[in-house]
């Protein structure tokens, strides 16, 4: 039996979380630690707000010529903490998380290393998990291609 394809995409949705956590120098960042800051950075680049003498979050012009995962501009670059607090102000380290307008996070990256004011770019490790959810089932990915065989043969 062939049933229609929107009804097929209908059942289906591919779900796919990418975790990243970050190395800049000795220092490690866990994909939650990421998450905050970037996440942190995101709220007040929405309401307008910046903390800090620098006012961060800030624009970042990417002098560098980073490829920050492909993303386009404008970019903003807000502090991302070793002690595994959001920063609030004070002094914010050597190393920053930088976001996107529409708050995707585009990389990590640190000031150790660099020469002036420069950065480097942060090693970046991403985990990925993905699922094939058919209503409201998780399905293993392997089995994606099973399914459609049984709905289109």
């Amino acid at each position: 039996m062939r049933l229609p394809l929107a009804f097929f995409l209908s059942l289906v949705a591919i779900v796919a979380a990418a975790d990243d956590s970050a190395t800049c120098g000795s220092t490690e960042y866990s994909s939650d630690a990421v998450a905050e800051a970037s996440d942190a950075a995101c709220r007040m680049v929405k309401d307008g707000n910046a903390v800090g003498s620098n006012s961060y979050p800030h624009q970042y012009k990417n002098f560098e010529k980073f490829d920050l995962r492909s993303q386009g501009g404008p970019f903003y670059e807000f502090p991302i903490l070793s002690n595994g607090r959001v920063y609030s102000g004070g002094t914010p380290g050597p190393d920053r998380v930088i976001i996107t307008r529409d708050c995707r996070t585009a990389g990590v990256l640190t000031h150790r290393g660099a020469s002036g004011n420069a950065f480097r770019e942060c090693n970046i490790r991403t985990s990925a998990s993905s699922a094939v959810i058919v209503g409201s089932q998780s399905v293993p990915a392997f089995c994606s291609a099973m399914i459609m065989f049984a709905f289109f043969a």
